[in-house]
């Protein structure tokens, strides 16, 4: 029984060996992305609001802008938590074109931030961070309402995932 690599030149194996290296690199790299929010996130089957003042509703690992009453399976919060660490994962090299060139764990801290929303949501914070200036970035991006005002509305847990982005930018700090 042959298989596919009996048929190819010793230069088109090699090219096969390389793209199927980068493939699971990559298909590793998201599951890694997708654990850290599945850990940060929790799993939750039935819509709700993790703030009173949100207009949309969550579901899954995390999913914003669902209606009220949706309910799904795990099954499907695996989909939804796939599209949506995809998407994010596309958006995030945008927002910050070096994110790849950074530190794992710092990669895991800032694309949590950005699956919650708050990188997007502060444009002084990605330029700071694009400049390479770390420790400015690391002030800034604690200085904002939502991390503030956390505690009082309720929602207290999205402080420590704003305190690591800041920490592991001010350990990486230049």
């Amino acid at each position: 029984m042959s298989n596919e690599s009996d048929n190819l030149n010793p230069r088109q194996f090699a090219v096969k060996r390389v793209n199927d290296k980068k493939e699971k690199a990559v298909n590793n790299a998201i599951e890694s992305f997708k654990q850290t929010i599945r850990d940060a996130e929790g799993l939750e089957l039935e819509s709700y609001k993790p703030d009173e003042d949100e207009i949309k509703f969550t579901i899954g690992y995390g999913r914003y802008g669902v209606d009220d009453g949706m309910t799904i399976t795990e099954e499907e919060a695996e989909e939804f938590l796939d599209e949506d660490v995809r998407e994010r994962l596309d958006s995030i090299v945008d927002l910050l074109p070096q994110f790849n060139s950074y530190p794992n764990d710092l990669q895991q801290a800032i694309f949590s931030e950005h699956y919650r929303g708050s990188i997007q949501q502060s444009p002084k914070t990605r330029e700071l961070i694009n400049e390479g200036n770390f420790l400015e970035a690391a002030e800034e991006f604690l200085d904002n309402k939502e991390y503030e005002e956390a505690e009082e509305r309720g929602i207290p847990g999205i402080r420590p995932r704003m305190e690591k982005v800041s920490e592991l930018l001010k350990k990486y700090a230049k």
